[in-house]
């Protein structure tokens, strides 16, 4: 079995832990017992709990912001993209994203990385908008506002329902890209009247 393991299997079962019981599992005996090895193996991969925390932070860094957004940007329409990437942000589970933030109240390399990720993610908003035709005063505001909305999504812990999403996402796109909801009003009883009087 400790033969078999990689250091990004350590690291995989950092993140997943992360989110389910928060930074203080992250520890080798904790995560040891989880996958059935002696410290040893763990030691074998990284020179201390250290240099764990720092890959691990560096992994969620990678696959929660720039492999994302180099997945949004396979779309071949800004438009696309940033429907996109408002559905991959308000579809999912952000319970990760809380226990990273947590994690930074206490620890200045996780807090460091928090800022940046926050700094990478509002600036690419911000790029989309800009690319869309916004001025760019505007984009940045209207890119903090949406990073916000994200941020008390997550902090909700309250995925967007299913049935709810297009609606969600409709709404997004229209304070990120200006103009009026196009919500069609419902006829008044008048004017129901005034069409039946005229059918034959």
């Amino acid at each position: 079995m400790t033969e078999r393991l990689t250091a990004q299997d350590w690291i995989d079962l950092a993140l997943t832990t992360l989110a389910r019981e928060g930074a203080d599992a992250l520890k080798a005996d904790v995560l040891a017992r989880k996958l059935g090895v002696s410290r040893g193996s763990f030691y074998w991969h990284f020179t201390d709990l250290g240099e764990f925390h720092t890959r691990v932070i560096e992994h969620w860094r990678q696959t929660t912001t720039e492999a994302i957004i180099s997945d949004i940007e396979r779309h071949d329409s800004r438009e696309r993209r940033l429907d996109a990437l408002l559905r991959r942000a308000f579809a999912h589970g952000a319970a990760l994203e809380i226990r990273m933030r947590a994690w930074a109240d206490a620890n200045p390399l996780a807090a460091r990385a928090v800022a940046e990720v926050d700094r990478r993610r509002r600036d690419y908003l911000e790029q989309l908008l800009v690319e869309a035709g916004v001025a760019p005063p505007v984009a940045a505001a209207r890119a903090q506002l949406l990073y916000w909305t994200y941020l008390g999504a997550a902090a909700s812990r309250i995925r967007a329902p299913a049935e709810h999403l297009e609606q969600i996402v409709a709404e997004l796109k229209l304070l990120a890209l200006g103009g009026a909801a196009k919500v069609p009003a419902r006829p008044s009883k008048r004017s129901r009247a005034r069409r039946e009087a005229k059918l034959p």
